[in-house]
């Protein structure tokens, strides 16, 4: 999908969802090149917040960017090391392992590894160090230091990264509008858009040990458990941001039903339950525009 021309400046278009979350945008994409996204709701918009596992878009947009650079074959395999090795979600990669870049970013946004997210960052870090005698820790902060460029190139004014995974440090920071610029970034990107909507995808290890791992959506998993009516047939893709227990983002990517695209970002919603009642709010804004009856 082509890059959009900037926003139209009208803001929340007929009635106002009552949503949840704290900070919330939802665009309409133009059907052409031409055409301008459209804002049709947004709610504190500019309010700077922890994104959480939404970096791991940003993360992956650089990937594919500097294997582009450094003219990698698609053969390209990362290998894991101890230093790797990171609390929190997709901790299912082990000191060894090597897999394909294609296999580590759909690993870093399935399951939201955040031990792919320092996979990636630390290999696509030396290679712009130019050295191996660096630290795991300095190839790591190259790279986001290209995060932050990249975000800036983007007009992603009032974000700052800080790591790779997107787990709790003071100062790292995005907005709902921010956020919304780098979701409409990724539908360029083949890598993130065929898995960043699956449920589940299969990825090939070698290694010492070698195996097929079938990666199961964080999304869904999470979402399933605590909705039992859990349904979104209008989901293209997204990813979540999750800090426990009361922050739950969701930057997310959905058709409409005049078969047009919209982009939402819901910002700190307290539960899982309502973040998934504040995705359909907006999704339901965007058909009823669609339809023309907003």
């Amino acid at each position: 999908m082509a890059n959009h021309a900037p926003y139209d400046e009208r803001k929340s278009i007929g009635p106002t969802p009552d949503l949840a979350a704290k900070s919330a945008i939802c665009l309409q994409l133009p059907h052409n090149s031409t055409g301008s996204d459209v804002i049709i709701y947004e709610k504190d918009a500019d309010k700077a917040m922890a994104p959480a596992s939404i970096v791991k878009l940003m993360t992956a947009i650089v990937a594919i960017e500097m294997a582009s650079n450094f003219q990698l074959p698609k053969s390209f395999k990362l290998e894991i090391v101890p230093e790797d090795d990171v609390e929190g979600s997709g901790r299912n990669l082990h000191a060894g392992d090597r897999l394909s870049l294609g296999d580590s970013i759909a690993n870093l946004l399935v399951p939201s590894s955040n031990v792919a997210a320092n996979l990636i960052a630390r290999t696509f870090g030396q290679m712009m160090l130019g050295s191996k005698t660096g630290t795991s820790h300095d190839a790591v902060q190259r790279f986001v230091a290209e995060m932050n460029t990249t975000a800036r190139n983007l007009g992603m004014t009032k974000s700052q990264f800080l790591n790779p995974h997107g787990l709790a440090v003071r100062g790292q920071r995005s907005t709902a509008r921010d956020l919304s610029l780098l979701v409409k970034k990724c539908l360029i990107y083949g890598p993130i858009t065929r898995v960043w909507g699956a449920k589940a995808f299969a990825i090939g290890i070698t290694g010492p040990v070698p195996r097929r791992l079938v990666l199961k959506s964080a999304f869904h998993s999470s979402t399933r458990r605590a909705v039992p009516e859990f349904s979104l047939p209008q989901y293209l893709g997204g990813k979540t941001g999750t800090l426990w227990p009361a922050i739950f983002n969701l930057a997310s990517v959905s058709a409409t039903k005049n078969g047009g695209i919209c982009v939402s970002v819901s910002f700190g919603s307290p539960t899982v339950e309502e973040r998934y009642h504040d995705y359909l709010k907006l999704v339901d804004l965007s058909n009823e525009l669609a339809r023309g009856t907003v």
